[in-house]
């Protein structure tokens, strides 16, 4: 059995959490580490075995559930707890990052792993368009965790469109959280640099789909389902990819759902050598560029899932307006939007719902979120509850 965190702690028992109703107090893992805020609703089973077997913690001068009601605490299911889910969870997967890199982890790399693919199944059940935008409007937070989660959470969204059974999913996210760990330890040292690679640097890009394998095993991770995305991430179907150079159907589905998700989720960040590419332009150029390399109907299906303006992106509209997609509708091209800029570029008190259904208001084109950076503020909130 793992070890408390230390005096102050308490091993949560069976009898201690509740499905379907608000955590009374915050869980944490055996090093200490925040996994669920006081608050948070745990709705499946699975998510509530998997917090027991795996040894949580709470502060022993926490009251149980029992002893006091809970409160009326917003939860997962709410809009607003989604949006700031997503912002938990950057912090919780970068913890887990540092932790890696100080050699700190060992058995709970994994629980820690699990726990956060399960609350991004459960984000995405509960409110998909939130979880999108969150990640879409973040530009702050460092590429490695952005990029994993992003990754993660479109490979929950296909799978979902392809029908797979929730359980069936969840390695898939895993895989989708830690593909790129092989190179988590120069990734900053990455992000950073201006200049050509070094030829030690394109080596560890080139091996890091198998390192990546390699660590994961290390670390405990034993299922092929995680493990074989993984390694395979980078291959394509025309053999032009790598470690191992296989073609065609030898790359399975799931595999192949995380090489679209680590493309377009790289395809929309900034990094060194370009700018990020909007949403539009990220698909139009997997289409174009990847379509005979990746599988074609896979892209569609995400581009379907997630819609030519996906949540969280910034529009012009007809009136002259610039305004940030809300959520999607069933009309990809016309989705509920909010304007925050006017025509003449001033920012707005508040933000005005349009229906871009209406050609007055219809939708001209992406722009870069970068221009307008400064109202992030303005942004979020309207993701949050008054």
């Amino acid at each position: 059995m793992s070890k408390l965190p230390g005096r102050g702690f308490r091993r949560v028992a069976p009898t201690d959490l509740r499905l379907g109703e608000p955590l009374p107090y915050a869980v944490y893992d055996s090093g200490g580490m925040l996994l669920l805020k006081a608050g948070f609703v745990i709705n499946t089973q699975k998510q509530l075995d998997v917090l027991i077997e795996n040894g949580s913690c709470r502060g022993e001068d926490t009251p149980r559930p029992h002893s006091t009601p809970p409160l009326p605490i917003a939860t997962v299911n709410e809009e607003h707890n989604t949006f700031e889910t997503l912002d938990l969870l950057k912090i919780r997967l970068k913890r887990t990052f540092d932790l890696y890199k100080a050699g700190s982890l060992n058995a709970d790399f994994v629980p820690r792993i699990e726990g956060i693919a399960l609350t991004i199944q459960e984000a995405c059940t509960h409110d998909t368009d939130s979880a999108l935008a969150n990640l879409h409007l973040d530009y702050d937070t460092s590429y490695a965790v952005i990029h994993h989660l992003q990754s993660a959470i479109l490979c929950e969204l296909i799978g979902k469109k392809m029908g797979v059974r929730e359980d069936s999913r969840l390695p898939l996210v895993k895989a989708g959280l830690t593909h790129d760990i092989g190179l988590i330890d120069i990734q900053d040292e990455l992000d950073r640099q201006h200049t050509p690679l070094t030829p030690l640097q394109r080596d560890r890009i080139t091996r890091h789909p198998a390192d990546s394998e390699w660590i994961l095993a290390s670390l405990g991770a034993t299922e092929a389902a995680w493990l074989d995305p993984v390694r395979h991430h980078h291959e394509r179907l025309d053999g032009t990819g790598y470690p191992d150079g296989v073609t065609g159907d030898a790359i399975g589905t799931p595999t192949r759902v995380l090489a679209i998700a680590d493309i377009y989720s790289a395809m929309v960040r900034d990094r060194p050598y370009r700018k990020a590419m909007v949403s539009g332009e990220a698909m139009r150029k997997l289409m174009l560029e990847q379509g005979q390399k990746t599988d074609n109907r896979l892209i569609h299906m995400m581009i379907k899932e997630i819609g030519v303006f996906p949540p969280g992106a910034i529009v012009r509209l007809a009136s002259g307006e610039v305004a940030v997609v809300k959520k999607r509708t069933a009309n990809s091209a016309s989705p509920l939007v909010c304007a925050f800029i006017k025509p003449d570029g001033m920012p707005m008190l508040t933000p005005l719902q349009r229906d871009t259904a209406d050609d007055k208001f219809r939708v001209e084109g992406i722009v870069p979120f970068s221009n307008y950076r400064g109202s992030i503020v303005v942004l979020r909130s309207l993701w949050n509850r008054p």
